[in-house]
């Protein structure tokens, strides 16, 4: 992995990069961003893969990226596509079910709990009140 641009951007709270790096088959840019936020030591949320580029018949790519200095100056200045805008509706429609569904289970279990401790209730005053009137006809 050879750094062959780097800039630091001030305005925007980031630095620009651009790395030269030999591989077999084209580098995903979830195993590239491991790599650079090891290589760089930054947290992998901070990272931003603008490009991934390839020539014919080389082993050798060339990565243009971003890494922010926090995750809050990246959300505020990267554009977020319609693809991940759609993953993001959807992850949090899949956890609200889930939490309703949680919320539901917890609901059923305190609902059978209190059904169970009614009917010991009602258990032991029927027992409470066989040996009372066991009581009275002994008498």
């Amino acid at each position: 992995m050879n750094t062959i641009n780097e800039l630091d951007n001030k305005l925007l709270n980031r630095k620009e990069i651009i790395i030269s790096v030999e591989k077999e088959s084209t580098p995903s840019k979830q195993e590239m961003i491991k790599e650079i936020s090891e290589k760089f030591k930054s947290p992998e949320e901070t990272i931003v893969i603008e490009k991934i580029e390839g020539k014919f018949g080389k082993k050798e790519f060339t990565i243009k990226f971003k890494i922010y200095d926090n995750v809050k100056n990246k959300e505020k200045y990267e554009t977020v596509t319609r693809r991940d805008k759609k993953k993001k509706i959807e992850e949090a429609k899949k956890a609200e079910e889930e939490k309703q569904k949680a919320e539901k289970a917890a609901e059923d279990a305190k609902k059978a709990e209190e059904a169970k401790t009614n009917e010991e209730k009602e258990n032991t005053e029927s027992q409470s009140t066989e040996k009372e009137e066991g009581k009275k006809a002994t008498q």
